[in-house]
């Protein structure tokens, strides 16, 4: 058996972009790619990141890829200005420069003078983020002279957001002495400000950032900077993915029958879940499918039974349900679309339910027509679904979830009593909807049939030690079968299954860990 191609092998960089912002200059985008260095345009030192500020040393710090955990760390070089992290500025450790810290999304590194508060006219700020696009567009709006400012979805006095899933009354900026305040205006989604949720007002520091459902503005004192969104139509580059849906789950648990005590029955569950990724979820009898699928969305109580993170845009989703909730869906096993309904129609209809009241009729039909282009239906639009294949129908049931903005498609047991050619047909149409970035997850018992599909695969096992499911292997499909020394995936099932199997699952669980330890 070759117990050296697994996933947990160094991987090329992540996609991962610096949100660059000198005053008086146009909003940069740059991409990192690997080891980098950071430091002022000069004639004698030429840097990867060059930046104009006179305050930015020549070799000012360096961006250090860790490939072994896939994450980038931020170094300052003992700089004659330093940089601050998150408003704290680094401290020297050695004659080599700070300690490292490793960057998350939305995390703020700064160039400025030791009062924060009364920012340099030179200062730069760089916002570290695995979601900005260097083709995105960032607007900048003027704050001078103003008191209020209206924030919301197309309006014409205000800061205007293309956010479909910003409401069109979302939040407010006042000014009160000499300091803005942003406030929620009980939009349907919420907003936070630095990753916290917020229910009413928040006064505004220099450089804090507010997240309004997909947008990011941030407040620099004397203006806001905030990027356009669209939905994506257009096919993705795989090889420009970038992290979705962080899966931490330390521990599930479920109350005994007849007792107070609780029995646990999830444990020690850690994966990221990339753009464009078709997931197999495989798992022995008991291992807890339907419990992860439950964690996923954020239904098991918080009450105890819960202890974990699923992250979404570096933010909790139990933590931030409101915000987050319309990540994520569950497509419903049987159909609950009419026979007799057009594709457009079926749409349509779900569209007028889930956003009445808060959408024009315009911005209805133009919703429906980009989820259409993004679940790829153009072709299928004026068929009935009674004439089309199940495969086709269970795109348009994931094209209504789509409607909210979802990212995450969930499907237990999709294909449950199809006979072989419907459940190709199925999986290479829920495959089809991962070509625009978007993210498709299915429990399948029979994964060989569309085996070539996946891009990766989930294997959940229950161990005889203390009947807890945990991960036994996570990666492609070709490595997969080198784990565990199979020709099938449905033989995998086989090998971790210890009542009618071959019982190895603390042998694989065990084995899993210790390689993605290194």
């Amino acid at each position: 058996m070759n117990n050296q191609t697994i996933y947990y092998r160094p991987l090329p960089p992540k996609p991962a972009t610096l949100l660059v912002l000198e005053r008086g200059k146009k909003v940069k985008v740059i991409p990192l790619q690997g080891n980098m260095t950071l430091g002022r345009v000069s004639a004698d030192v030429v840097n990867d990141i060059a930046l104009g500020s006179g305050i930015v040393s020549r070799n000012h710090g360096q961006f250090i890829y860790e490939d072994s955990e896939g994450v980038y760390y931020y170094r300052d070089n003992n700089s004659l200005n330093g940089t601050f992290y998150n408003g704290v500025k680094l401290e020297k450790l050695n004659d080599r420069g700070t300690r490292a810290v490793k960057l998350t999304d939305g995390d703020i590194l700064r160039i400025d003078c030791d009062n924060l508060m009364n920012p340099r006219s030179d200062a730069v700020v760089l916002v570290y983020s695995t979601k900005f696009s260097v083709n995105e567009t960032w607007h900048r709006y003027d704050l001078y002279d103003k008191n209020m400012v209206k924030i919301g979805r197309n309006i014409t006095d205000g800061i205007s957001l293309t956010d479909f899933m910003a409401s069109r009354n979302h939040a407010v900026l006042n000014r009160a002495d000499d300091r803005w305040v942003v406030s929620d205006c009980g939009s349907v989604n919420g907003l936070a400000v630095n990753r916290n949720v917020i229910q009413n007002s928040y006064p505004l520091n220099v450089f804090d950032v507010i997240n309004i459902a997909n947008t990011t503005l941030i407040y620099l004192g004397n203006e806001i900077i905030f990027n356009e969104v669209h939905i994506n139509v257009e096919k993705q580059d795989y090889s420009k993915r970038s992290v979705v849906m962080g899966v931490n789950i330390n521990e599930v648990k479920v109350r005994k029958f007849n007792s107070l005590g609780k029995k646990t029955l999830l444990s020690n569950i850690n994966l990221d879940v990339e753009s464009g990724d078709f997931v197999l979820i495989l798992g022995g009898a008991g291992a807890g499918k339907t419990t992860f699928i439950k964690s996923l969305m954020g239904s098991i109580k918080r009450s105890g039974s819960f202890n974990g993170q699923i992250m979404f845009d570096n933010m909790d989703l139990y933590r931030n349900f409101k915000m987050l909730k319309h990540k994520i869906g569950l497509v419903p096993q049987f159909s609950t679309t009419r026979d007799n309904d057009t594709v457009y129609n079926t749409i349509m209809d779900a569209a007028n339910i889930k956003l009445l009241g808060e959408y024009s009729k315009d911005e209805i039909k133009k919703r429906v027509e980009d989820i259409i282009k993004r679940m790829m239906l153009t072709s299928l639009t004026n068929n009935l679904i009674k004439n089309l294949s199940g495969g086709q129908k269970k795109r348009v049931e994931v094209a209504i979830q789509a409607i909210g903005d979802q990212e995450v498609f969930v499907l237990d047991e999709p294909d449950s009593g199809m006979d072989y050619a419907t459940r190709v047909d199925l999986m290479g149409n829920l495959k089809s909807c991962t070509e625009t970035g978007g993210v498709v997850m299915v429990i399948s018992h029979s994964p060989d049939d569309a085996a070539s599909m996946f891009t990766k695969v989930i294997v959940l096992a229950k161990s005889q030690r203390d009947e807890v499911g945990r991960l036994a292997y996570y990666g492609d499909v070709q490595n997969a079968y080198s784990f565990f020394g199979v020709q099938k995936l449905s033989d995998i099932v086989m090998e971790i299954n210890y009542e009618g199997g071959k019982g190895r699952a603390d042998e694989f669980i065990d084995k899993f860990e210790k390689t993605r330890r290194g």
